[in-house]
């Protein structure tokens, strides 16, 4: 069984007990994946979180900034579609059908979902979000004025190794916390030929989120801007909403 997250980044010294029970109040509130949170809450950094996600998963991390992506890579799933989902086609097999994806959160049941588009077996790899976005802005739009952002890792020099505390997990269900089987840690292969009326579906549900995920990131902003003025505290809304 994959060692849960929280647990590696305390053993790996980037966050400690608090900002764990913090971070997992936050996401009880607010919903999500554990890392994402701990990232905005600002408990760890992206790098630090993939060379955490590549611990527990066995997931290679791939540096898109010194990666050449080929055009018929970039074929294979079109760029709403790696909008939506959050990833980005690095190489691709066309003999044996294989694609190699970078992922930040490489969830199963969204892998499956691209799987079904492309209708290519994928095998994740880890990226950064903010690398994915650089890539896409790069790969598809042909946006060269973004310049690239060296990684933390592995020049970043180690932290305090500490032991976990059990009892920050102990608080909370074993879903919100471990989460090792929503995430893929091999191949996801597509299910079938996807119907036209579902790839209608699809593309209007890729309109509808990208309104959610622009409301999402307004009042993750808010938060911010919150935190910021000292009106609220770092987790203090997660616990309240949580306690309510």
């Amino acid at each position: 069984m994959s060692a849960k997250l929280g647990d590696i980044l305390i053993t790996q010294g980037v966050i400690d007990h608090d900002k764990l029970i913090s971070a997992l109040s936050d996401q009880r509130a607010f919903g999500g994946k554990l890392g994402r949170t701990l990232i905005d809450l600002g408990y760890v950094t992206e790098d630090e979180l993939l060379l955490a996600l590549s611990t527990q998963l066995g997931l290679e991390i791939v540096d898109l900034e010194e990666t050449e992506v080929l055009p018929e890579a970039l074929r294979c799933i079109p760029v709403d579609a790696c909008e939506r989902y959050g990833v980005f086609p690095v190489r691709v097999d066309e003999a044996e059908r294989v694609l190699w994806v970078a992922t930040a959160e490489p969830d199963r049941q969204v892998l499956q979902e691209v799987a079904q588009i492309s209708q290519y077996t994928l095998e994740p790899m880890l990226a950064s979000m903010s690398s994915i976005e650089r890539a896409l802005r790069r790969s598809y739009f042909g946006d060269t004025t973004l310049g690239s952002v060296p990684r933390d890792f592995p020049l970043a020099a180690p932290r305090p190794r500490s032991v976990p505390n059990r009892s920050a997990e102990a608080a909370f269900p074993d879903d919100l916390v471990a989460e090792p089987e929503s995430y893929a840690t091999g191949a996801v292969a597509p299910a079938g030929d996807p119907p036209a009326a579902m790839e209608e579906l699809k593309a209007l549900i890729i309109r509808l989120e990208r309104t959610v995920n622009a409301q999402s990131r307004a009042f993750r902003a808010l938060v911010d801007l919150l935190q910021q003025k000292g009106i609220v505290r770092r987790g203090e809304l997660g616990q309240r909403t949580t306690r309510k």
